[in-house]
């Protein structure tokens, strides 16, 4: 697949990301993060895991 089909050009492409209180969020709701880790003990459906790399954006 070629780089113009990505639905993001962040660093992890096609990964979205609406959570705009995390560090790793774009502008372009994509996620920027180097890799992430998709968290749940006992997940049968995609509803009970959570991004488990999240960190909370800081304002300078």
């Amino acid at each position: 697949m070629s780089e113009h089909n990505e639905p993001c050009g962040g660093k992890l492409p096609g990964v979205g990301c609406d959570v705009t209180s995390c560090k790793y969020h774009g502008r372009d709701n994509c996620c920027h993060a180097e890799c992430i880790n998709v968290e749940s003990h006992s997940a049968i459906r995609k509803s009970e895991t959570f991004c488990g790399t999240f960190e909370a954006r800081t304002t300078m």
